[in-house]
């Protein structure tokens, strides 16, 4: 019996009471099979990947229209976005790529000093930053830095409804929000990656002149002799790709992110992940590619 109640209050507990009796325990759920998560999981993936190209196909379209029609274009937001993204990462690309390059030539040094085939290292320190340090590192600084600021962006736009608000007012969120983000990403790239080649190669020159008595001058001009420029060019190609493809996987995930605060951190998170995994894979297929083509 219950004692010390009004009388509202004990009506309360005894119909939670009536209604405890009449409650049944949650069910335990029961273990998929490892099959089952496989399938699960797949099915995941195949619907994140159908929503990154059906993206990529609604950002070409823009392309299009904008080729037709210029006047959609938007230089403020591009030009701001091209500052934010390529500008504002050339000190971090420079500081990376450089102690890349001086990681590289030491390791390598260390081995050619052994059979006195010092100058050789400028050949591989040379082919190796300018075809895939440069463009998979720059790629790598990018998508954590612009993917991840794309991704939190929009998604914050999303969470205050200034998404909604631009579909009000009869605009695209895709022309004024996502293509200025797109084409600056896709500009300022190949930019960087050519800053990467050059600091990379700067750092090698400092550890050659330094461990492997190779000076400046000799180092320019063996680079001169066997860098063809083929193996830069083609780091540069892969540039833009790298960039489309993680601005497209930044903005899609911030337009697609739930209306609450902790999605646009597992956006965010998400994002960062999905870009340098595709950029990786997207290399090897570039690589199988080259190779095949004999490039």
């Amino acid at each position: 019996p219950i004692h010390g109640f009004s009388a509202n209050h004990q009506r309360i507990l005894e119909l939670v009471r009536d209604r405890l009796e009449n409650c049944h325990g949650v069910p335990r759920p029961v273990p998929r099979l490892p099959f089952a998560k496989f399938g699960s999981w797949a099915t995941a993936l195949a619907r994140l990947l159908a929503g990154h190209l059906s993206f990529l196909i609604e950002a070409l379209l823009g392309l299009i229209a904008i080729a037709r029609n210029p006047r959609l274009f938007r230089p403020r937001e591009t030009s701001a976005q091209i500052q934010q993204a390529g500008l504002e990462a050339i000190p971090v690309v420079s500081l990376v790529a450089l102690l890349i390059g001086v990681v590289i030539t030491y390791l390598l040094g260390l081995q050619a000093e052994k059979y006195g085939a010092n100058i050789f290292v400028v050949d591989g320190v040379g082919i190796g930053v300018t075809r895939e340090f440069s463009p998979i590192i720059v790629a790598v600084i990018v998508a954590g830095r612009s993917g991840a600021a794309f991704t939190a962006q929009i998604g914050s736009m999303r969470l205050t409804e200034e998404i909604d608000a631009i579909r009000t007012l009869g605009l695209s969120p895709m022309q004024v929000v996502m293509l200025p983000r797109i084409l600056a990403l896709v500009m300022t790239l190949p930019l960087l990656v050519f800053v990467g080649d050059v600091m990379g190669i700067g750092g090698a020159m400092i550890v050659a002149d330094a461990m492997l008595e190779i000076t400046p001058t000799t180092f320019i001009e063996r680079l001169r002799e066997e860098l063809d420029p083929r193996h830069a060019v083609v780091g540069i190609v892969k540039a833009p790709v790298f960039a489309l493809l993680i601005a497209i996987i930044g903005c899609r995930m911030g337009s697609a992110v739930a209306r609450d605060t902790r999605a646009v951190g597992l956006a965010t998170t998400s994002t960062v992940v999905q870009s340098i995994v595709a950029v990786i894979l997207l290399d090897a297929v570039f690589a199988v590619l080259f190779q095949w083509l004999e490039i």
